[in-house]
């Protein structure tokens, strides 16, 4: 790659979609960017927001955004019930205005406005931050595909549900930090989604041993994929090492979604190491109506929560179908018994 128009800038903040490539203060930007997938885009903020106007750095920290702001992110495709949607653009170059589709730093071309949220922030194109030339993509620092599973394969708990903001992330904590207090060792991941850390950063601070996310597999979302599965796979095998008692594996968004999630519940492969599913629901007919496509996927449901367990109205009507049900936040201890119940031994042996 030329370095002839290359810039030296260092910007004021850093996207956690870039976690991976491990930027220094200052980076090196050429101004004919790398249009595709997961490459490192940095950008001039050109708007601000009250609400969702924050970008989550590499540390995790909730950063706001104000116009003049020099970030890096990395181009991606999304596709949020409850946020923004957007895609790679077709061409790119220095001077055009993209948007900002998530607060981890995915950047793209927005495909209009959101009811709740109005306009994405609008950036600038400054360029693609390169490393020895080469403009910097996320499918270039993934983690190992040679990876070997071990002979014991640890059992899988899924976490799924109706859609994002269902309770999914909240649920695998709470059983993460309920098995950790058991003595017993838990890894987690983050299968499908658009890229952000905090969910990982969450399972970390309840006791997770080890983390991993699609991001560590060098996809900045896994929006409009078809190789989702053997994503699943790859990660699996990483989080199978070292033998945990449990791999606890969310599934960002929700099923019937453009992320890949049903493809991956529905993988034989998958099905067999799955020992079955917490299912996150909004309401009682999508709990039901997700709990008999799990099961017949082979996954069966082991308990429901999320908000249509918000009160005794919902979990009496889940269990009159046959679901076993209880909140999160109002009766945990049952909530992780009925999960892990034949699945992890948590009585002291001694």
């Amino acid at each position: 790659m030329s370095t002839d128009f290359d810039l030296r800038l260092r910007p004021n903040k850093v996207g956690s979609v870039c976690l991976p490539f491990d930027l220094g203060p200052y980076v090196t930007v050429h101004q004919t960017p790398v249009c595709e997938e997961g490459a490192a885009i940095a950008c001039r903020v050109l708007t601000a927001r009250k609400e969702y106007g924050h970008l989550e750095l590499t540390s995790g920290r909730q950063a706001r955004l104000s116009p003049g702001d020099l970030i890096v992110g990395a181009l991606g495709n999304r596709a949020a019930l409850r946020g923004f949607c957007g895609r790679v653009p077709t061409e790119v170059k220095a001077g055009d205005v993209l948007h900002l589709l998530n607060q981890g730093g995915v950047i793209g071309v927005s495909e209009g406005d959101h009811a709740g949220l109005g306009h994405p922030i609008e950036l600038e194109v400054i360029g693609t931050p390169i490393r020895h030339g080469r403009g910097l993509r996320l499918r270039e620092h993934a983690i190992a595909r040679d990876v070997q599973a071990p002979d014991r394969e640890p059992p899988v708990l899924v976490f799924a549900g109706t859609c994002m903001n269902s309770g999914k992330t909240t649920a695998a904590a709470v059983i993460t930090r309920y098995l950790r207090s058991k003595g017993r060792m838990v890894h987690a991941g983050k299968v499908t989604g658009v890229a952000a850390i905090k969910d990982l950063l969450l399972f970390a601070d309840n006791g997770a041993t080890k983390t991993l996310s699609f991001l560590d597999c060098g996809l900045p979302s896994t929006c409009y994929h078809d190789d989702i599965p053997d994503v699943a796979q790859l990660m699996l095998a990483h989080l199978s090492q070292e033998a945990p008692d449990l791999i606890v594996l969310e599934m960002g968004d929700g099923l019937m979604g453009d992320y890949g999630v049903d493809e991956v519940l529905a993988d034989p492969r998958f099905v067999r190491r799955c020992a079955g599913a917490v299912f996150a629901a909004n309401d009682v007919i999508g709990a039901v109506a997700g709990a008999r496509q799990l099961e017949a996927w082979g996954i069966p449901v082991r308990v429901v929560t999320g908000p249509a367990t918000d009160n005794a109205a919902g979990t009496r009507k889940l269990e009159d179908r046959g679901l076993n049900a209880a909140n999160i936040f109002l009766d945990p201890a049952r909530v992780c018994r009925l999960a892990t119940q034949g699945v992890v031994d948590v009585e002291d042996p001694h």
